[in-house]
């Protein structure tokens, strides 16, 4: 499991990682299918904020792993998944790094999401 405690990882690239502050939920279809202390935000020039969620805190049984497969320039080989639930599925809505560079080795096998059905929201503990 990861430590509560993280740095923030910055590099050359100005790529950063750090902690999310509080707990942060990932909903699916209006269904909460997540919710972590332990999630990470991925700051990267260009793209919105990513937040990364350990396996442990998502719902078990809706995530399967599809064949669609990427390359991010600083974060290396990325696998996606499909998100399916009772009521719904999100074709590679979310995906994960196998074995990103040492410098972000914090997000191995950490899960994040994206989609037109997908949100993001922030409690304090």
């Amino acid at each position: 499991m990861q430590s509560a405690t993280w740095q923030v990882h910055m590099t050359d690239s100005d790529v950063f990682i750090r902690p999310v502050s509080g707990r942060a939920h990932v909903s699916f279809d209006g269904a909460e299918i997540g919710s972590s202390l332990n999630a990470l935000e991925l700051h990267q020039p260009g793209a919105p904020v990513r937040i990364y969620f350990p396996r442990d805190d998502i719902q078990p049984g809706i995530l399967e792993l599809s064949e669609t497969r990427g390359t991010d320039p600083v974060l290396g080989e990325i696998h996606y998944s499909t998100i399916k639930t009772l009521t719904a599925t999100g074709p590679d809505q979310a995906w994960f790094h196998p074995e990103p560079p040492a410098e972000f080795a914090d997000l191995t096998d950490l899960i994040a999401f994206s989609g037109d059905r997908i949100e993001h929201r922030f409690s304090e503990v």
